[in-house]
């Protein structure tokens, strides 16, 4: 987790992507939120981005944000550059056939190419 910390700590962009389990976020994304506590003074400033799917409506996905909320709160800086909410996927495969595959596809794009004008390439 050592590593991962530093990478975190390093990162200017932060993309926080999880299914809704239960009204929830899944288990792994608590974990990665409870695992930052170490360096939870030292999170940083980063552009934030949500990728969340849920099995029924868009209204199951506005329960877990707080979770996503509350983590990025403490934060020394950020600023939520992006959503993509992708609501009635039970099935694998569901999500090619509504827009907000291709909204994902162009977000990370852009992403890509903000990064490649920091560093200069």
């Amino acid at each position: 987790m050592a590593e991962i910390l530093g990478m975190f700590r390093k990162a200017d962009v932060l993309v926080l992507a999880t299914p809704v389990y239960f009204y929830g976020i899944s288990a792994q994304m608590k974990t990665f939120i409870d695992r930052t506590y170490p360096i939870w003074q030292h999170l940083g400033k980063k552009e934030v981005y949500y990728i969340i799917s849920a099995s029924l409506g868009e209204d199951i996905i506005e329960r877990p944000l707080g979770d996503l909320d509350g983590f990025v709160e403490h934060l020394e800086e950020y600023k939520i550059a992006g959503k993509i909410y992708a609501a009635n996927v039970m099935d694998a495969g569901l999500v090619r056939n509504q827009s907000v595959f291709k909204k994902a596809y162009d977000m990370g794009y852009s992403v890509q190419n903000a990064e490649k004008l920091r560093v200069g390439e």
